[in-house]
């Protein structure tokens, strides 16, 4: 009975509570700029696509159809770079 005990009491203990993932400024932008379109269907979703950071980046700042340019005013470079890699690393949806 005391080795059942010692059992659960060490099963408890190496339980560790799971720490949130921090949000980076990219993601923070998504959530506050990006998904005003392209989380409610007025632009397409970029979430979960496949495409390399660096797609993100270029039409982030040259525009593509509907899609504005964004100054380096409107999104520093390394916030952009964050937002392109937060993207690329979203899990691919199967169509």
């Amino acid at each position: 009975m005391t080795s059942t005990w010692g059992l659960a009491a060490l099963a408890l203990a190496s339980v560790q509570p799971v720490a949130a993932q921090p949000v980076n400024a990219g993601q923070q932008y998504y959530q506050k700029i990006c998904a005003k379109c392209h989380e409610v269907g007025t632009g397409p979703v970029i979430t979960g696509r496949g495409l390399p950071a660096i797609t993100y980046v270029s039409i982030a700042r040259n525009g593509n159809r509907a899609m504005p340019a964004f100054r380096v005013t409107d999104i520093d470079d390394a916030t952009l770079q964050q937002l392109a890699d937060y993207l690329a690393s979203t899990p691919v949806k199967n169509p």
